[in-house]
């Protein structure tokens, strides 16, 4: 006796409600079985279509009234006759009566666009020539140039000699009159 194949999920979910209505061939059985206890997902799955299988068995007999047939075949016949009658049903326009109203509307839009000259340019277009000046720049001690060279060149002390200068008096006056005698 030969080893089986060995069974992948998709084809066990394939053969399965044959397995459970117990119409596969002997091999194929058992090949079924080996893979449930090999595979967890898959034997979960047989579980759960067996137990619903049960729930379904299990369920009482419906028992129709005893009119129940004679109601049937009144109502089949009643539907024959009236699938029998010609109907007439009112529809809505199609989609050429659809197409036809656009293209109308379309074309009527046109004319009356070229008709009134709603496209053509209105003329030249005139504006008001913008005059730009630069504004004049309040005196810096920055826009010299031999401060600006000076900083440049990397000596740092002769700015501050310069900015010195242009510091109010008074400020230094003060601030190292105070500083000094008050030691």
């Amino acid at each position: 006796m030969g080893t089986l194949p060995p069974m992948d999920c998709r084809s066990f979910r394939k053969n399965h409600v044959a397995f459970v209505d117990d119409l596969l061939p002997g091999e194929d059985v058992v090949a079924m079985q080996c893979h449930l206890l090999e595979c967890e997902r898959c034997a979960a799955h047989d579980a759960k279509v067996r137990r619903a299988l049960l729930v379904v068995r299990n369920l009482p007999a419906i028992e129709p009234s005893s009119d129940f047939y004679a109601r049937l075949r009144a109502r089949i016949d009643s539907e024959q006759v009236a699938a029998a009658r010609p109907v007439f049903a009112a529809r809505g326009p199609g989609i050429g009566a659809f197409m036809g109203v656009a293209a109308g509307l379309i074309a009527v839009g046109y004319l009356t666009a070229t008709s009134l000259n709603w496209t053509a340019p209105r003329g030249e277009l005139a504006l008001a020539p913008v005059v730009a000046t630069e504004p004049a720049l309040p005196p810096s001690s920055v826009a010299n140039q031999a401060l600006v060279a000076s900083v440049s060149a990397g000596m740092p002390v002769w700015p501050m000699v310069y900015f010195a200068q242009q510091a109010p008096m008074r400020f230094a006056q003060v601030q190292f009159t105070q500083a000094s005698w008050e030691r």
